[in-house]
């Protein structure tokens, strides 16, 4: 779905379009020429992956590390 959002009303919503081949998309508000917003953006992809990357590389040791095993209790000698 192509969305819309225009460059001079700040911090307005993504206008979701489907403007016949040719034709130009323009604001209801201003008039002003509505520019295509990419469905992801590059830099905020970035970072996810970039973040996620480097939390799995550092929970790799952990996994492959052998758990300790829970100390042994001596049984207790009881005399009668």
């Amino acid at each position: 779905m192509p969305r819309f959002r225009c460059p001079e009303c700040c911090c307005g919503p993504a206008v979701v379009l489907h403007p016949p081949p040719g034709a130009t998309p323009i604001c209801f508000r201003c008039g002003s020429v509505l520019e295509k917003q990419p469905l992801v953006k590059a830099v905020p992809l970035l970072v996810l992956l970039t973040v996620g990357t480097a939390l799995i590389t550092l929970s790799m040791p952990g996994l492959f590390t052998p758990q300790p095993l829970p100390p042994q209790t001596k049984p207790s000698a009881t005399t009668v």
